[in-house]
């Protein structure tokens, strides 16, 4: 009887354990996420760093890796997403790490060791993300069987589009145009990426097929209004309107008047980051003081660029007026940037 009293005493003091302790420092750890959530930097940071120096094994992971995502020196980031990778590198903090750590290498150019990270993890097994950035780190280095690889892993999610559409880049670097039209294609007529809809534009064009590439650049025009292939878009149709053979464009076209402001101008622009995660968190900061802030993405030798971005100006002078009225606002430095 007193040993069954005993075990008892034992579940119960192990359970109020359980209460007591355990939950301590999953709140913590979900209490600096919330403050991430809420712009609260600062904060999220001193608990993260506190937890870091008290916890152990995958609490500590989680908290320096959280605590890695606000560090703005890469330098500082790099070194705290070893350290997870240290404590232990195959669980999922210590693959999360690995791959912001690849992530890393690639945005500085070392794209060798950007692949070698993701290959020696095996990380393209368990994630989109990670088998994206391998095959454009293989692209890179002009690895393009092993970026094949990589990059046809990818069946659907964010990354597919992007996926897609390096292959066709690709495809195109190694002079196989017909190919790399065909992807263009494929994805323009699925109406979700105006970077390949303006390629597919192009291909048209450098077959002659300059009825068919009017449309498309007309359709860029009208479904993906406010973005750099548009602008890129409205010179084409000037260009196409100019020549006698033509002239029905201007009729059934979009109003010319109203295109005009695309064909040139500028932009106020906050930042430019290779990881989209860093570009949202900085509109995220701007967007209570300044609404319509957006992000232009596009895919440039194989790196995925996304701009931190405010307005469209006919005139320098006109962008640097409001560039100063925003100063007066917000300390966040901008730069005036032409539009194509």
């Amino acid at each position: 009887m007193k040993s069954s009293s005993l075990r008892l005493f034992v579940i119960l003091a192990t359970l109020a354990l359980l209460v007591i302790v355990w939950p301590a420092s999953a709140g913590r750890i979900d209490d600096a996420k919330r403050d991430i959530a809420r712009l609260r930097y600062d904060e999220a940071e001193a608990m993260l760093v506190e937890l870091a120096k008290s916890e152990e094994g995958d609490d500590r992971q989680e908290a320096l890796y959280l605590l890695a995502g606000l560090k703005r020196s890469v330098s500082e980031a790099e070194i705290i997403y070893q350290e997870v990778v240290q404590i232990e590198e195959s669980n999922r903090w210590g693959s999360l790490a690995q791959l912001e750590l690849a992530k890393i290498r690639y945005a500085v150019g070392d794209y060798r060791q950007a692949f070698e990270i993701l290959d020696g993890a095996a990380a393209c097994r368990h994630s989109q993300e990670a088998c994206f950035f391998q095959g454009l780190s293989a692209a890179m280095m002009e690895d393009y069987e092993a970026a094949r690889e990589s990059l046809s892993k990818i069946k659907g999610g964010k990354y597919r589009p992007w996926a897609y559409l390096s292959l066709a880049e690709m495809e195109m670097n190694l002079d196989n145009a017909e190919e790399a039209c065909r992807r263009y294609r494929s994805m323009a007529r699925s109406v979700i990426n105006p970077t390949a809809m303006y390629r597919y534009g192009e291909c048209l064009e450098q077959r002659g097929q300059i009825d068919d590439a009017a449309e498309v650049f007309a359709e860029i025009l009208s479904t993906f209004e406010h973005t750099p292939e548009a602008l890129l878009a409205a010179e084409k149709l000037d260009v196409i309107r100019s020549e006698p053979k033509l002239p029905q464009y201007r009729a059934t076209t979009a109003d010319s008047s109203a295109m005009s402001p695309l064909t040139s101008g500028y932009t106020i622009q906050f930042g430019a980051f290779h990881d989209r995660t860093n570009a949202l968190k900085l509109v995220a900061r701007l967007k209570r003081d300044l609404p319509g802030v957006r992000v232009d993405s596009d895919l440039l030798e194989f790196k995925e660029v996304h701009r931190v971005r405010f307005g469209y100006f006919k005139t320098r002078a006109e962008a640097s007026r409001r560039a100063e009225e925003i100063s007066e606002q917000i300390s966040e430095p901008c730069t005036i940037m032409t539009l194509p």
